[in-house]
């Protein structure tokens, strides 16, 4: 079964056709029985409410649309906003990013929510808003989930894939128009052509996907080319527009046809009704998606099986699925972490260890190319203070002195482990344990989970280097675990 969301960005403010194309979508997929999923941009919401678009904010509340629309967040602003998550996200340490993250997003966030009659279930960036204080940031404000990212778990928060797994659902469209005749005018699209050709990229996403975006953009159904898209490489030109409010960006867009405009829409609606004949299409929304793959928010293991985790954890430093559940390396290191300082405390070992959801590191973890031997002194010293740490900071750190010697997560993990194992083998804590290089970044750094993430923006001066924020992704890999669905969808 392939999961699939309609899901459009709702995001343009500089053309009023824009909503009456929004209104047009809510009432077609309402006719149709398909949800959608709404990302909102918080600017594109106060600019409809001020232009008194009463009915175009019933249809994405819901309250015309038998309850079919969902609403999400795509951001405060769009089209003019202070400097983007792209940039503080590499300028500022990682907890002051998130702070400027949660000031900036948190009004936008409820402002949608007031505005439109739902308090956002999903977060999906627009481009110059990529950076994980960003996505942090939305965790902490409340949002269920982060379409766009990896699919499973990453920083304790559930998250699809977005740019790696998407079909366009705005049919014959594109920006591009002769400068030198700009009175040209498109012809009319061909909704059976634009179906077939959707149907085709369907098909050859459903090969290798479970889960499959549909994307569009209301805007797109009433215009010709993008608003302020030819202006952003002046506005940006140094990774900032400058303090909001400020001077709106001129943004004029040329118009389809109402016949070129009324194709697009019998596209869509043909989609609709193809999409609901495939038997392998689990027509969903991000609600619904949160409601088969959300846990409980607490967890225990008993010590048979924190055993059982710390060896195959040392085996293979990767998620692991077991239990009913799955677990980060992030989460097997705090529960290791957890016994250690209980048994440090309590003078006995824990007999059931709560699972804590830590982040991985936000500093580079400490590599060490070269076996470690440490005392039983050093690897309690080096628990407690990583303890007192996840629980100031919810996060493993980066790099530790443990009392004699200096350790990152992946050996602070093997080490706590040898400590566990060592004591379940023999009945004694062995006095010093010695563990060989190991790798510094879980397994599934190397794999599409992690490598298919996107950075790009054209929001960004030239030569900007986004490998700081590759670096934070790679980072909590440590925290990324699949999604273990509670129930079928």
């Amino acid at each position: 079964m392939i999961d699939v969301v309609f899901a459009y960005d709702v995001e343009d403010v500089y053309t009023p056709a824009s909503d009456d194309a929004l209104l047009e979508i809510c009432r077609i997929h309402s006719e149709e029985g398909v949800p959608a999923c709404m990302f909102v941009a918080a600017e594109k919401a106060r600019c409809m409410r001020q232009r008194g678009r009463k009915d175009a904010l019933d249809a994405i509340a819901g309250r015309s649309e038998r309850g079919l629309i969902e609403i999400c967040y795509h951001g405060n602003y769009w089209g003019d906003f202070p400097e983007p998550a792209t940039r503080y996200g590499v300028r500022l340490p990682f907890d002051e990013a998130v702070e400027m993250a949660l000031h900036i997003e948190a009004r936008g966030l409820h402002d949608v929510a007031e505005i439109c009659g739902q308090f956002p279930v999903a977060w999906c960036c627009h481009q110059a808003q990529q950076s994980l204080p960003m996505q942090y940031a939305m965790k902490l404000a409340g949002v269920r989930c982060w379409a766009g990212g990896p699919r499973g778990w990453i920083m304790n928060w559930l998250s699809w894939p977005r740019s790696n797994c998407t079909v366009s659902s705005q049919g014959d469209w594109n920006m591009e128009r002769d400068p030198l005749d700009p009175e040209a005018v498109k012809p009319p699209a061909n909704p059976e052509e634009d179906l077939r050709q959707t149907q085709e990229s369907f098909e050859r996403r459903a090969e290798t996907e479970d889960f499959i975006s549909f994307v569009g953009h209301p805007v797109c159904w009433v215009t010709r080319e993008w608003g302020g898209l030819w202006s952003y490489a002046t506005l940006f030109r140094y990774g900032t527009a400058g303090r909001y409010p400020r001077p709106r960006i001129d943004a004029p867009a040329r118009p389809r046809t109402p016949q070129d405009t009324a194709a697009a829409y019998e596209h869509l609606r043909l989609l609709l009704r193809w999409i609901k004949t495939r038997d392998d299409a689990n027509l969903t929304t991000y609600a619904e998606l949160c409601e088969r793959d959300e846990e409980p928010g607490q967890r225990w293991v008993s010590w048979e099986q924190l055993v059982s985790l710390a060896r195959r954890m040392t085996d293979d430093l990767d998620a692991i699925v077991d239990y009913g559940t799955s677990f980060s390396p992030a989460d097997v290191c705090g529960m290791l972490i957890f016994a250690v300082q209980y048994c440090h405390r309590h003078n006995a070992w824990p007999e059931q260890i709560p699972v804590q959801r830590v982040l991985g590191p936000t500093e580079e973890p400490m590599q060490c190319a070269e076996s470690i031997t440490a005392d039983r002194r050093s690897i309690f010293a080096g628990c407690l203070a990583a303890y007192a740490i996840m629980m100031d900071d919810r996060r493993l750190p980066g790099r530790l002195r443990a009392s004699r010697v200096d350790v990152g997560p992946a050996q602070l993990l093997h080490l706590a482990a040898g400590l566990v194992l060592g004591y379940e083998d023999t009945g004694a804590l062995p006095e010093q344990v010695t563990i060989d290089a190991v790798p510094t970044l879980p397994g599934v750094i190397e794999t599409p989970i992690i490598q298919d993430r996107r950075f790009g923006s054209t929001n960004m001066p030239a030569g900007w280097d986004h490998e700081p924020l590759w670096d934070l992704l790679r980072w909590q890999a440590w925290s990324y675990r699949p999604a273990v669905p509670g129930r079928t969808g």
